[in-house]
């Protein structure tokens, strides 16, 4: 929500800056994103007057001409045709930045010197189109007086942020902003909205066919009107919201929209026929909007419609064919109040978007609608001399309630954390035009009765935190709480979070967060589909359409975005996917890891980075076997799948090259996924304490060719079990490969650690156990080398 300072000062006079305006806010209510200094470029650009031009004497081109400021007078080479003398006209001075990159010094030109600068229109970008000569001002134009506010153009607009943290539906204008100052500096804000009595005018035949989706509905007639230029004051409400004025019958809907906060709208009433109606569309009805876009409405959409045409799509967007223009002469005003659940879900299946909508999305105040209306009639009346209003209708079944509160004292200052007095917390109550509904008693328990526009406040404890934020939360003094905090129980899923952090970051991988959706492009990219992922019924946007069920694709395009800046670029995330099977579906949390190398065998790299990482997690019992089911995405030969205590925890591959091509990538990108959920059972366990034994450990090494497809799991297990009491541990060494020398075979090396707990082993027990060994794996087909 943009907001004026120029307005809110029309309501404050003696307001503070508009910085301290912002500072304000953002303490007490909402966060103000940014303050737009309207027309800067403006600020050292005065009007003054030209006091002498002559030729200057190096050039044909250029003229030297004076300028009087007060007591000085102060020369300026100037090139434009139309200078002259006694011309008013706007001028920077020394530090005026009329651009960016364009900033006003003293300076000599064809060595005469040159304090400021006389501007044209596109110098001071009023226009785009260049100008030949400097922008000639009316000779009654007041001197000494900045640019900024001889155009109106010094306004400061602050960009409110009601969105995301309060998502307050009073907040979205100007008046209700205005209220939330006056409370913050202890004042109240007497301010009475127009509120008129239209209900002895004749009846303005509305039929709402659907009262429990619109909760209200009002139609305002009123006759001789005209579309005049819009005053000043209203286009000032205008143009904090960057809304062009055009004429006075649109602009008035608006004017009600940011002044009040209620959307309104004028139908032409000569172009509706017959009598008015809400409604559902039907299927397949066409819809020509005021954007010259048709829209094909659903049984689902709320229409306001005539015997003949559609007028309006709920709240959304307006008909062309009921539009006001400078031919009308009769207009109905109107104001609905629709289910903001439903207009919500029309906005984003069209993709439309406007404010009325992000007011409707908040839930707006039955209450207020009469003072939309009002405001309109009372405007018209103001400026247009004949008008007559003439017929009324108000579709109001189902009341807004009013909201009744306990004034429970002792609560808010057990919940604060503060000993308000009762004067204290009802004088902040009563600037927030929130009171007692009668004298306060000894019960300290009396109702608080709520003004209909905070339709937020229902419980005490928001009674509470309005109490604290206005009197401001750093006046509250830190204190001890008064509870007992008992010992957290970290979840293993806490713990891998955190292990998995710490490890990865220390080895410098980044920590990613992606988005949680894919679309079906970025599926199509990691040659996929979106067919088995979860859809969202509500998508944020056209890229944002079903959850995610792994973490590779938006880790790749993360590698597409980044890999012009790193050459070998390393990444893990560990955040939840969604899976789906039939209407159930799961959600998890897996582990992701994807690395960019130009190495021609990255596996061995990333079997050891996991092998270290489940040594830190105390994970035990694990291997790496064949690959059941493959994705589409992964190298058919260079895949592996990780087993934990024989259970299949997520795999180990190789992108395949047509999938990095999609990304843009030109270098090899392994990956492994790890299903944390299965991998939960087997983390942190316990591990027995073994007896030491006294005696030294011993070891040797053996080579043996197998066939390529032979497990190196599969030749660790047959060495452990030729002799389970000596052989402690077996590890691999080496792989050798060769097509020439071993052709469809490798050759595998290992390291074989032998230990007893009784004696010290000698070369004869060692041959002995060797011979064992190679007999053993010799009856499997494998090789001594």
């Amino acid at each position: 929500m943009k907001i004026s300072y120029k307005v809110i000062k029309n309501y404050i006079p003696d307001i503070k800056t508009a910085e301290e305006v912002a500072k304000d806010l953002v303490m007490h209510t909402a966060e103000v994103e940014d303050i737009i200094i309207e027309w800067e470029n403006l600020e050292h650009v005065y009007i003054w007057e030209v006091l002498t031009c002559e030729r200057h004497p190096d050039s044909d081109k250029l003229n030297c001409t004076t300028v009087k400021v007060n007591n000085g007078i102060f020369p300026i080479v100037c090139g434009a045709p139309n200078v002259r003398a006694w011309l008013r006209v706007p001028i920077a001075v020394c530090g005026a930045k009329l651009a960016p990159d364009f900033v006003i010094s003293k300076t000599k030109i064809r060595w005469e010197t040159s304090e400021w600068m006389i501007c044209s229109e596109d110098e001071l970008w009023l226009i785009k189109e260049r100008q030949v000569g400097i922008l000639e001002l009316p000779t009654d134009a007041p001197l000494d007086v900045s640019m900024r506010d001889y155009l109106w153009k010094n306004d400061a607009i602050l960009e409110v942020d009601n969105k995301a943290i309060n998502h307050r539906p009073d907040l979205f204008s100007h008046i209700w902003i205005i209220r939330e100052i006056y409370a913050i500096n202890w004042n109240k804000f007497d301010f009475e909205y127009e509120n008129r009595d239209f209900s002895k005018l004749a009846d303005l035949w509305i039929k709402n066919e659907i009262s429990d989706y619109v909760k209200r509905y009002i139609g305002l007639k009123i006759e001789n009107v005209a579309n005049i230029t819009t005053p000043k004051y209203i286009t000032q409400v205008l143009n904090s919201a960057e809304i062009s004025s055009k004429w006075l019958l649109i602009d008035i809907s608006n004017y009600s929209l940011y002044l009040y906060g209620q959307p309104t709208h004028c139908f032409d009433a000569d172009k509706i026929k017959w009598n008015i109606a809400i409604r559902f569309a039907k299927d397949w009805e066409k819809f020509l909007a005021l954007n010259d876009n048709t829209y094909e409405l659903t049984s689902e959409d709320i229409v306001i419609a005539d015997n003949e045409k559609v007028l309006a799509l709920w709240w959304i967007i307006w008909g062309k064919e009921s539009c006001v223009t400078n031919e009308t002469k009769n207009i109905i005003v109107e104001w609905a109040h629709f289910d903001q659940a439903i207009i919500r879900k029309t906005g984003k299946r069209l993709w439309v978007r406007t404010d009325s909508l992000n007011v409707f999305e908040k839930d707006i105040l039955p209450e207020m609608a009469i003072r939309g209306v009002s405001l309109i009639a009372t405007e018209l009346e103001k400026n247009l001399e004949w008008v007559k209003i003439t017929a009324f209708s108000d579709e109001y079944s189902d009341k807004q309630k009013t909201i009744e509160i306990d004034f429970d004292l002792e609560y808010i200052n057990n919940l604060i954390g503060k000993n308000y007095s009762s004067e204290e917390a009802l004088s902040i109550l009563s600037n927030l035009w929130i009171n007692l509904i009668s004298e306060i008693t000894s019960d300290w328990h009396n109702k608080l009765i709520i003004p209909f526009w905070r339709k937020d406040l229902n419980f005490k404890s928001d009674i509470a935190e309005e109490i604290a934020r206005i009197d401001w939360y750093d006046n509250i003094e830190a204190t001890v709480p008064r509870i007992n905090l008992w010992a957290i129980v970290q979840t293993n899923t806490y713990k891998i979070k955190n292990d998995t952090r710490n490890y990865f970051t220390n080895k410098w991988y980044f920590d990613m967060y992606t988005y949680s959706f894919v679309n079906e492009e970025l599926m199509s990219k990691v040659l996929w589909n979106t067919l088995d992922l979860v859809p969202m019924k509500n998508p944020l946007s056209e890229e944002l359409t079903h959850l995610r069920w792994s973490l590779i694709p938006n880790l790749l395009l993360s590698i597409e975005k980044n890999i012009r800046e790193f050459d070998n670029l390393k990444m893990f995330e560990i955040e939840k996917v969604f899976s789906r099977k039939w209407s159930d579906i799961n959600e998890y949390y897996s582990l992701a890891w994807v690395e960019v190398s130009n190495k021609d065998v990255v596996y061995y790299d990333i079997q050891c980075t996991l092998s270290d990482f489940f040594r830190t997690v105390w994970v035990d019992r694990y291997m790496y076997d064949t690959i059941s089911i493959m994705p589409s995405f992964a190298h058919a030969w260079r895949t592996a799948s990780i087993m934990i205590r024989w259970v299949e925890v997520w795999t180990i591959w190789e992108i395949h090259p047509k999938v990095t091509n999609n990304f843009d990538v030109n270098a090899r990108v392994w990956y492994f996924e790890i299903n944390v959920e299965k991998l939960e059972k087997a983390l942190y366990g316990v591990t027995k304490a073994k007896e030491l034994s006294n005696f030294q450990e011993n070891n040797f090494d053996l080579n043996f060719v197998v066939d390529r497809d032979i497990k190196t799991k599969d030749i660790q297990i047959t060495i452990e079990k030729s002799n389970q009491e000596l052989i402690t541990k077996v590890e691999l060494l080496d792989i050798y490969t060769d097509e020439n020398k071993l052709p469809g075979k490798r050759s595998l090396s290992f390291k074989i650690y032998i230990q007893s707990m009784n004696w010290t082993l000698d070369d004869k027990v060692k041959n002995e156990l060797i011979n064992d060994i190679v007999s053993k794996v010799g009856k499997r087909g494998w090789v001594l080398r």
